[in-house]
């Protein structure tokens, strides 16, 4: 039976070290799953229950869409967003709202500062400070209000996990990836579903394939506006940018990718560190032949850039299933 993640489910994925003598390590579960839904590798239990946070946000968007929401691409995948908050992002954000007659003032996601730096010391030049547009999951939220507001539903109500917004979320996450196990809370306030990590890879390798007209509105954003998933240059942004992949981080140690061709790959780190991970996705990826050399090279390049100090060249990473 499918049970929570704990160190029992869970195998060694990532190693740090120093002058080639291990400084860390990482447990956690990371799987691989074939365009026809075969588990074909598995490190760890990939049964075990997680919370998916943001990796989650294009079967969100999905539901918003069907709930009514009238988004162009970019706005689609703003929607699937856990952006640093830029200034493109924050306009795009607002953008969503105003198309629906709404504001700022609507969103309930917490205020932020934005986690693209040059944003924040603009910012703070210009005397502005921490607001909800610059918050990661603006993009989600604004989409949320759009589909209440199109649909003529409550639009103060909209995170509550019964308002007809977020029971077409529901819906789509479970058609994609299965049942939902527990609807807990997320940290910008929408709700947190549970499922397991192979359902999670599940649900990306459906979206990759789906003919649905929606899924096939949230794919094909994503790949044409790449900068707005994360931000210029991020490892997210770079993936899709390059390949095409899929590629959708969550909190506290998560990511999801899926290829064009329905590959699919799944990673959760026990501890909720989230470094390694994607270089460990792409990995899993080329090791079944879902990722050419080419540009598995290019993104480990742009990835793991070249240590510039004598600390940082003592440093190295050991990924499962590569260099152990």
């Amino acid at each position: 039976m499918p049970h929570p993640i704990d160190i029992s489910d869970c195998t060694e994925l990532i190693r740090i070290t120093r002058n080639n003598v291990i400084e860390s390590r990482h447990f956690g579960i990371a799987l691989v799953i074939d365009p026809a839904g075969e588990l074909i590798l598995s490190l760890g239990n990939p049964q075990a229950l997680v919370f998916p946070r943001s990796a989650l946000k294009p079967f969100q968007a999905i539901g918003s869409l069907r709930a009514g929401a009238t988004l162009s691409d970019e706005g689609t995948a703003l929607a699937c967003a856990s952006h640093l908050g830029s200034l493109r992002h924050q306009g795009l954000a607002l953008q969503i709202l105003e198309s629906a007659g709404l504001s700022e003032a609507d969103l309930r996601c917490p205020t932020a500062w934005p986690g693209d730096s040059a944003t924040r010391e603009a910012m703070n030049r210009e005397g502005r400070g921490r607001n909800r547009l610059a918050f990661n999951c603006s993009g989600k939220h604004a989409a949320f209000l759009n589909a209440a507001q199109s649909s003529g539903l409550p639009t103060s109500t909209y995170l509550c996990p019964e308002h007809p917004v977020q029971l077409s979320a529901s819906k789509a996450m479970e058609e994609f990836c299965g049942p939902l196990s527990f609807i807990g809370v997320d940290g910008c306030g929408a709700p947190a579903p549970q499922m397991s990590l192979i359902s999670l890879a599940q649900g990306f390798r459906r979206l990759a394939l789906s003919n649905d007209p929606h899924a096939r509105q949230v794919v094909r954003a994503i790949r044409e506006h790449p900068w707005a998933i994360r931000g210029e240059g991020s490892a997210n942004t770079l993936t899709i940018e390059r390949t095409g992949i899929l590629a959708k981080l969550g909190a506290e140690g998560v990511l999801a990718m899926a290829s064009p061709d329905g590959y699919s790959v799944a990673v959760k780190m026990l501890d909720g560190s989230s470094r390694g991970t994607d270089v460990l996705a792409l990995n899993l990826l080329a090791s079944v032949g879902a990722l050419n050399s080419e540009d598995h090279r290019w993104l480990e390049s742009k990835l793991s850039p070249p240590a510039s100090t004598p600390g940082a060249q003592a440093a190295g990473l050991e990924l499962a299933g590569s260099d152990f």
